[in-house]
């Protein structure tokens, strides 16, 4: 019996080449050996080539189902950091999405006492694009693949 291919797999390219930065600002959010070109994520959706779901999160409800670590936050970046700037909040686990930019925002708005904050939500596949290297975006489509295996 031939296995039907789940709609949410991807294909690993073998000639993979990561996007290039135009800016000169690198900034990368590293999640194990997935590394996330954050810069060209922001560069592409000012630029309107990457039109992410916009999504408003309530800030209560995401610290009681997601990992929340102020201590590790840098209190004098938490003093300069935007709220009204959209945060961004990646799909690395299928179904399950985390801030991959952002977390000082989130935090200062949660001290403030807002309710919601403003996001780009991106799922697993958009994702594929803004690897920051290829080993990383490799070893993410067999990840990726292997858990919608077991779904």
């Amino acid at each position: 019996m031939k296995k039907i291919k789940h709609p949410r797999s991807l294909k690993l390219l073998k000639n993979y080449i990561p996007k290039q930065q135009v800016g000169e600002e690198i900034e990368i959010y590293p999640n194990g050996v997935f590394t996330f070109f954050i810069s060209k994520i922001l560069e592409d959706i000012k630029s309107g080539h990457f039109k992410p779901k916009k999504q408003r999160i309530n800030l209560e409800k995401w610290i009681k189902t997601h990992y929340h670590s102020p201590d590790s936050l840098d209190e004098n970046h938490l003093k300069i950091a935007d709220t009204s700037k959209p945060i961004i909040q990646a799909e690395i686990k299928i179904g399950k999405f985390e801030i991959i930019d952002g977390n000082h925002r989130f935090e200062k708005a949660l001290r403030e006492g807002k309710k919601t904050i403003n996001s780009y939500k991106i799922y697993g596949e958009e994702l594929v694009p803004y690897f920051y290297d290829q080993k990383g975006y490799a070893c993410f489509v067999k990840y990726w693949n292997s858990k919608l295996e077991d779904a």
